[in-house]
């Protein structure tokens, strides 16, 4: 069984690596630690798995078991737990479970219908796949390239004439 491990580097290159807990959620932590080691485990296990500006997790139980090296039962009970203890909300999006981690989600919408919007890291196992990871590389390289953004980046939505970039504001070598 291979663990999932933690990305080294964000998008930027830069490591992330410290989590910040409030004390009195620590303290609650280790006294639901107490009753329930495996639910514990979970919860750091979900957080460890946030990136920056991200409170949410997409995952399946198998993937999660299979990254913990846990049983998926093992992990549905332990998410319960966690979830009537008040330390995640679970959301659906289809059939995928959403885990929030100390969310305040604010819904909006109009007559009938509310959506949330919020940032989260989704996992997926290869074990879950329907074709062979090795199928799904060679599949990407025939994707179209979507240009992305990157931190520092301006957007252009229109033809206006804007000052060419000032050099400080560039990277240079």
């Amino acid at each position: 069984m291979t663990n999932l491990t933690l990305p080294k580097d964000d998008s930027r290159g830069q490591v992330q690596g410290w989590l910040q807990v409030d004390k009195k959620a620590h303290q609650k932590m280790w006294q639901f630690g107490l009753k329930n080691p495996t639910g514990l485990a979970v919860l750091h296990f979900l957080t460890s798995r946030l990136n920056r500006g991200t409170n949410g997790v997409v995952m399946s139980y198998a993937a999660m078991a299979q990254a913990m090296g846990i049983a998926d039962r093992t992990a549905k009970t332990a998410i319960a737990a966690l979830a009537e203890a008040k330390f995640i909300q679970i959301l659906k999006s289809g059939k995928s479970n959403v885990y929030i981690i100390n969310s305040q989600v604010a819904w909006q919408g109009k007559r009938g219908g509310r959506f949330a919007a919020f940032n989260a890291e989704i996992v997926v196992a290869e074990s879950e796949q329907a074709v062979p990871v090795d199928m799904l590389i060679e599949e990407s390289k025939e994707l179209q390239t979507v240009p992305q953004l990157v931190q520092g980046e301006r957007l252009l939505v229109s033809n206006e004439d804007i000052d060419p970039p000032d050099q400080q504001e560039m990277e240079l070598p």
